[in-house]
């Protein structure tokens, strides 16, 4: 190699992306759907808590909601947080099925980007079983920019 050609380090990793599952209801509790999923929430919280306990006199929260997250780093791909969700609750099919009747059931996913492009494939395999689990798809993009993501409240 000549020496007046210098190697460029790589550049750094811009794309992030994150998933959970949201489990949301008026009348279920957040408890519950740990009971009867067998699964225990990463995050959760009760109908009426308040969405700030710091401020008593703040606003509550009108549902229960139970969310628990795929596990995976923030540099994995997005197709892999989604497998390890559908893995979590795959052999659950029932339990879900029952709890769609009073409770809002989510796959949410964050994708973001930090020079504005980017994007995956999501197979239609995969899709076909987040559909099969009576998972509706919430997918929040963040522009380039400091901006953080939180798709679990």
């Amino acid at each position: 190699m000549p020496k007046n050609v210098r190697m460029r380090p790589a550049a750094p990793v811009t794309k992030w992306s994150v998933g959970s599952i949201r489990i949301t209801s008026r009348t279920v509790t957040a408890g519950e759907i740990s009971d009867r999923l067998g699964i225990t929430a990463d995050q959760q919280f009760e109908r009426d808590s308040l969405m700030s306990p710091r401020n008593p006199a703040g606003a509550r929260r009108e549902t229960s909601v139970w969310i628990r997250e795929s596990g995976l780093s923030d540099d994995s791909e997005l197709t892999d947080h989604v497998r390890a969700l559908v893995e979590l609750v795959d052999g659950r099919r029932e339990e879900l099925a029952s709890l769609s009747a009073d409770c809002d059931l989510e796959l949410c996913l964050g994708f973001g980007s930090e020079n504005g492009q980017g994007g995956c494939v999501l197979p239609a395999r995969l899709l076909a079983e987040v559909g099969a689990l009576g998972l509706d798809v919430v997918l929040d993009l963040y522009p380039p920019g400091p901006v953080t993501a939180d798709v679990s409240a």
